[in-house]
């Protein structure tokens, strides 16, 4: 069972955008990632990381309403264990044990077992195989995997009244669809929720199914526009001038996270108090030296204006104070952040390699 689950995780990828987190997993045999419509949804690129590689922008290459269903763009320069979906002949039975993997609630690699309680139950004339195995926000698009290691669903969506009432979409649905994708040279397209043709950018006609008529979405062709708020904007100008893709290290559509020099830097805008405010982790804590490391914690303290170290379950973090709206300006925010930012680097620097703290493992 361990080999399985490693093998999973190195095929399972959390999916960001400005709106949301998600799952995708990887198959080579396709050469896509994939993962649901509404995880994407109104993105034209996502970005994605894996538990081998960073962050990273991949393109969407084709969205499904009716089957919930989005493939993207797969790096070629890693290397990926081979997930298999299932053969088509292959019958499922009501008690069978299964695994869903993904990053519920932001959790990364997250394994949950469970049976299936009902192989095929229809919900608006498709089948779906229902579930027990804990599925959260955050699972959409991970797969459902047998014990012989078979993609055998992918995660889509909970009953949320309910009591791990979980329902994935049957791998022979994922397999029709890619196979009718790779029919079509891979062209960016989107399924017809109505007549369930596959309609291409060259044959959308003005918002309507050029084969039935019906009006589709068009931010599944377009995407649509992220607007950050003001201040989350000024958040954003500022991150850029000190050398960040702001697309990259989005991590909400208020926040922020940097994952550089082995540390964690957070940036977070809290909308409804109105205020701006960064921490981080620097290190864990060392179990010889801590009278040493709190004696220079606490002078360093009185040297940083603005600033102040915390340590939190054994975390040694340096954290900015609460910056009001009225009080956020460009300039000086660009000079806090990046003294903030050498700041963390330096005594990250200095608590590891000086008092014998322990580098922060970083998966980011």
């Amino acid at each position: 069972m361990t080999q399985l689950t490693e093998r999973i995780e190195n095929a399972v990828i959390r999916i960001q955008t400005p709106w949301g987190l998600g799952t995708g997993f990887c198959l080579n045999t396709y050469n896509c990632i994939v993962s649901n419509r509404h995880v994407v949804q109104g993105c034209r690129e996502v970005v994605i990381n894996g538990c081998n590689f960073k962050k990273r922008l991949a393109k969407v290459l084709y969205v499904d309403p009716l089957y919930d269903l989005a493939f993207i763009e797969k790096p070629n320069d890693i290397i990926f264990s081979e997930l298999e979906i299932a053969p088509q002949e292959l019958e499922l039975h009501d008690g069978e044990p299964i695994i869903a993997v993904g990053h519920p609630f932001g959790l990364k690699y997250t394994n949950t077992k469970g049976i299936i309680s009902k192989a095929y139950r229809k919900q608006d004339g498709i089948d779906y195989i229902q579930t027990d195995a804990a599925i959260n926000p955050g699972n959409s698009g991970g797969p459902l995997i047998n014990l012989e290691g078979y993609v055998v669903g992918v995660n889509t969506f909970i009953v949320a009244a309910g009591q791990n009432l979980g329902f994935a979409l049957p791998w022979t649905y994922l397999r029709k669809t890619l196979d009718e994708f790779n029919n079509i040279n891979r062209v960016y397209s989107v399924r017809c929720h109505s007549c369930s043709n596959l309609v291409t950018e060259n044959d959308f006609q003005g918002g309507y199914c050029p084969y039935c008529g019906v009006k589709m979405d068009k931010e599944d062709f377009e995407g649509k526009l992220f607007i950050p708020c003001d201040t989350s904007k000024k958040v954003e100008q500022i991150l850029t001038e000190l050398g960040y893709d702001v697309n990259i290290i989005r991590n909400g559509k208020d926040s922020w996270e940097i994952y550089d020099w082995g540390i964690s830097i957070r940036i977070n805008y809290v909308e409804e108090n109105e205020y701006v405010v960064a921490d981080s982790s620097l290190c864990i804590l060392s179990k010889n030296n801590i009278a040493r490391v709190y004696e220079f914690l606490l002078k360093e303290n009185a040297k940083i204006p603005r600033m102040a170290f915390i340590v939190e379950n054994n975390y040694v973090g340096l954290s900015t104070s609460c910056i009001k709206d009225e009080d956020f300006h460009y300039e000086t925010g660009l000079d806090l952040y990046k003294r903030y930012i050498d700041y963390c680097r330096r005594f990250a620097n200095v608590l590891i390699n000086r008092y014998g703290c322990q580098p922060i493992e970083l998966d980011g």
